[in-house]
């Protein structure tokens, strides 16, 4: 017999070093630039997009200045002043705006369609990329995250970043380049006068305006996005825990939470609003005075001889036509501000360092049952550091044991002394601190992740299903298996009763989060998956926990059964169901204190024989 008496109990440890300062926040240039990083795939889509947008809006201003010219003809030959005389080619004037039309309308199809295809593309790419950042911080970061938020940020805060590229980009650049082509014009074809009198107000609209409060419109919407975040997560926290808010009488208190939230969330819109409004007025009256500022120039500049009727006509259009892209910047100023406060929500989680990392050149992993070392591990949770360096004591600390390939190993013990802790590190949720976890002598660490979870199936005391039939559920493990080999699976898991008992059997859905099956059946149902992958290493985190005594006798008599031939661990609640393990691992504290078969610790007297009298007590009290 083998036995480990712990000597000193564990103690508080204390870090070193302080806790790391969280990072600053992106800049807007930074943000840009990542941005536009994420997004290179639809840039080119995106010129051509602004080169249509470009053409469309340049065109439309010809259209405008052919328009006024023949207009000025017109007015010119009623009036009997300097112009083109009363046989004014109409025809061609009209012929000419049919074809500007026509061009003009291609080009803003084009515009469209690429423009489309950008939105819609820049939505995939930047889910994507949110994805393949989150994917390797899971499971360990994910479980310390809130599930509404993170949803929210994956759709909402990226639905608002699209703006970024389908709205912002290609209205920015016309927004340059055709009031820079409208005031060449002028000045070329009419007078440097009246493009140099409409180059300010021009520059007002266009820059100085959307300036104005740029500072508490990013304030408001940073908390704005924030806020929608909460929104999500406490609608989410309600409609999971709907039974308990209302076994509690808490609808009130939820509702007046909500309402709270949602009085947040109008605030900043409101102060979003106002400086949208304030902006927006300051650019009406802008334009109206370049307007009358321009009408008075040129009406002077007739009157001086200087300048014809149509030239005159031709001025105030093309004054009008010029405010139209460069009104666009105040138009997506504001959701620019929220798409830059939704990018750093998203950059937030995807720039998180994964908790662990796949190595650049890994080892095959064993393809039979391996013999699983675990070598003086010591492993704290990161989250129980606090602002001042001080770290909780570890969850395990200097464990040391081996399961034998192709034997059963237990691992028992109260509850925290770090049982569920040891399943976690030997598939690598999380890194241990010091020591390692071999299979046939291979650190895990060196173990392609994927490679790594293939090897090593769980089955966990709270486990997952998905929104589908029984049958796909456990069809995540092996998709190729056969009926046969899904009916075996069933069976040694006793989920063959269950199937049996519904009507629609492995077509059954089992709702979300497997609501319409009981705890003990949702359990079944992960072991059964877990027997189904066919892993040389199959670890049962007290996957039985939610069972009766007789259901859970069944179960683990099918896992020995299918178990021939694998090397098992199982992280017990009853000891009892443990008692022919070929080795019992005894934790307490995080730390291991026994260690041997039963009939070894039973004679021993230590503590696994305290916890079967502790067992034995609780059951006498129960009857």
């Amino acid at each position: 017999m083998t036995t480990q008496q712990a000597t000193t109990p564990p103690s508080v440890t204390t870090a070193t070093d302080a806790a790391p300062a969280p990072a600053a926040p992106l800049t807007r240039a930074a943000l840009r630039r990542r941005l536009l990083d994420v997004g290179r795939p639809v840039l080119a889509p995106l010129v051509v997009s602004a080169v249509f947008r470009t053409l469309a809006l340049l065109i439309g201003m010809a259209l405008l200045a052919v328009a006024a010219w023949g207009v000025g003809a017109v007015v010119a030959d009623v009036t009997g002043t300097r112009g083109v005389p009363a046989a004014a080619p109409v025809g061609a004037i009209i012929a000419v705006m049919v074809v500007l039309s026509l061009v003009k309308g291609v080009c803003r199809y084009l515009e469209q369609l690429a423009g489309h295809y950008v939105a819609f593309h820049a939505l995939a790419l930047l889910r994507i990329f949110f994805y393949d950042r989150l994917e390797p911080q899971a499971p360990a970061a994910v479980e310390g995250r809130r599930t509404g938020d993170l949803l929210s940020r994956v759709t909402k805060d990226v639905d608002r970043v699209e703006v970024f590229f389908a709205h912002t980009l290609v209205p920015a650049t016309t927004a340059v380049i055709v009031p820079v082509v409208t005031l060449g014009c002028l000045a070329v074809g009419i007078s440097p006068a009246v493009a140099l009198l409409l180059l300010p107000f021009l520059l007002a609209v266009g820059v100085v305006v959307p300036w104005c409060g740029r500072a508490a419109t990013a304030r408001a919407s940073a908390t704005l996005r924030a806020t929608r975040g909460d929104i999500a997560q406490h609608v989410t926290d309600t409609v999971q825990g709907v039974r308990e808010v209302l076994s509690f009488n808490h609808e009130d208190a939820r509702q007046r939470e909500l309402a709270e939230l949602d009085a947040r969330s109008a605030r900043s819109l409101t102060g979003i609003g106002r400086w949208i409004a304030l902006r927006r007025g300051a650019n009406t009256a802008l334009v109206a005075l370049a307007v009358v500022a321009e009408l008075v120039l040129v009406t002077s500049m007739v009157d001086a001889g200087t300048m014809t009727w149509q030239g005159a006509a031709v001025v105030l259009a093309l004054t009008v036509g010029a405010f139209g892209p460069v009104l666009a910047v105040e138009d997506f100023a504001a959701d620019l501000e929220q798409a830059y406060a939704s990018a750093r929500r998203i950059f937030e989680v995807t720039d998180a360092a994964p908790v662990v990392t796949e190595t650049a050149d890994p080892v095959p992993a064993p393809r039979r049952a391996p013999t699983v070392t675990v070598e003086d591990v010591t492993f704290t949770y990161p989250v129980g550091a606090d602002a001042a360096g001080v770290r909780a004591e570890p969850a395990v600390r200097g464990v040391s044991f081996t399961a034998a390939a192709g034997t059963t190993t237990a691992l028992v013990g109260t509850s925290g002394s770090g049982k569920s802790t040891i399943a976690s590190l030997l598939v690598r949720c999380w890194d241990v601190d010091s020591g390692a976890l071999r299979l046939d002598g291979t650190d895990v660490r060196e173990l392609g992740l994927a490679d790594l979870r293939a090897t090593v199936a769980v089955a966990q005391q709270r486990p997952y299903l998905f929104n589908t039939t029984i049958e796909e559920n456990l069809r995540m493990a092996r998709p190729d298996a056969t009926a046969e080999e899904v009916a075996q699976a069933c069976r040694r898991a006793a989920l063959d009763e269950v199937v049996d008992s519904l009507p629609d059997g492995l077509a059954t859905v089992v709702g979300e989060m497997g609501e319409r099956l009981s705890g003990g059946q949702r359990q079944r149902l992960a072991v059964a998956r877990a027997l189904l992958g066919d892993s040389p290493v199959l670890v049962l985190d007290e996957a039985t926990s939610h069972l009766d005594a007789a259901a859970e006798a069944r179960v683990l008599a099918g896992v020995r059964e299918a178990g021939a031939g694998r090397t098992v661990v199982v992280v017990a609640h009853r000891l009892s169901t443990v008692a022919d393990a070929d080795r019992i691992v005894v934790l307490d504290a995080g730390r291991v204190v026994e260690q041997g078969t039963h009939a070894e610790l039973l004679a021993a007297g230590g503590a696994y024989a305290s916890l079967l009298d502790r067992e034995a007590g609780s059951l006498d009290g129960v009857l």
